[in-house]
């Protein structure tokens, strides 16, 4: 892609913004937002127990290869102290990373419902390891999705992931690290990288990502021709209550751009978060509702993530 090109995008999306006309959502919000957590639930439970039986033969198929890995794990970090993890937000990445030797198991859930009653779940795994007291790595062990309307689960990819942290968002004037994501499927390749910025005074909570995103994807692996871009970028706001709770705000907004000729509509989601920290574990619940007019994408995403780390 032309550097040109690149520059023009980039600060088309940079200076984009919603339309406008849309405040009324923001009214119904609160109303909205319950009957779409109360979804979540329901779809999240009813989605378990219709497919119960295939999870237990998985989970009893690869019982094989988790306790042993576990079983390593807990005696690679045995000596280490574990500390609740630095997460606020569900969409936004803070800039800290692990510590050296800590080791961290997060379960990602997304419900992504769209016009005509289409529920769609999205499912990650995903490992994350202080390698050192600044670099994180990630292993996405398994990212797979459901579609309510197929009723048809499959997998996606599996990617591993580094954060390198260059700053610090309480001690210095402002946070800041890098990411990298190479991601890989059955008939798709994903490059992914991002800044990350953050800041926290007192109690509060400041963090933005920005993103560029390369993907091909083909009828096979080898044959990998039809190549996408997408530019996005997160803000984060949130409010430490206590110690282990914190309630807050999240804005996301993406530039899908086919082919690289060009970007398309924009989506823009905004919606509120709260997350729970106690020692080893924490939990982040985001609910995000749809600011533009745009058909093809989901007019609520609803994100669960559960950690625990070792």
């Amino acid at each position: 892609m032309p550097a040109r090109h690149l520059a023009r995008n980039l600060w088309h999306y940079c200076t984009s913004v919603a339309p406008h006309g849309h405040s009324r959502r923001f009214y119904r919000a609160g109303t909205a937002y319950f009957r779409a957590f109360a979804d979540f639930v329901r779809l999240s439970l009813s989605f378990l127990l219709k497919n119960f039986t295939v999870i237990l033969r998985l989970g009893l198929t690869m019982r094989h290869l988790v306790v042993p890995l576990f079983a390593a794990l807990a005696l690679t970090v045995s000596s280490q102290q574990a500390s609740a993890s630095q997460r606020r937000f569900a969409y936004t990445y803070s800039t800290l990373t692990s510590p050296v030797g800590e080791v961290e198991l997060e379960n990602w859930v997304t419900w992504k419902h769209r016009p005509n009653k289409v529920n769609n779940f999205e499912f990650r795994h995903e490992l994350e390891i202080g390698l050192t007291d600044k670099t994180q790595l990630g292993l996405y062990l398994a990212n797979w999705d459901h579609d309510s309307r197929a009723n048809k689960s499959a997998f996606a990819e599996s990617a591993i992931e580094i954060i390198h942290n260059l700053s610090n968002p309480v001690s210095d004037p402002i946070g800041s690290a890098i990411y990298g994501e190479i991601a890989v499927g059955e008939r798709s390749f994903g490059i992914e990288t991002k800044l990350l910025l953050e800041k926290r005074l007192g109690r509060w909570t400041v963090a933005w990502n920005g993103k560029i995103e390369a993907e091909w994807e083909g009828d096979r692996f080898a044959d990998l021709q039809e190549a996408s871009g997408e530019l996005a970028q997160s803000v984060g706001v949130a409010y430490d209550l206590t110690k282990s709770l914190s309630l807050g705000a999240e804005l996301t907004h993406k530039l899908p751009m086919e082919k690289w000729k060009g970007p398309a509509n924009s989506e823009v989601y905004a919606g509120p978060n709260v997350t729970y920290r106690k020692g080893r574990f924490f939990a982040s619940v985001t609910t995000l509702f749809q600011t533009t007019n745009k058909q093809s994408a989901a007019s609520i995403q609803s994100r669960a993530i559960v950690g625990v780390s070792f």
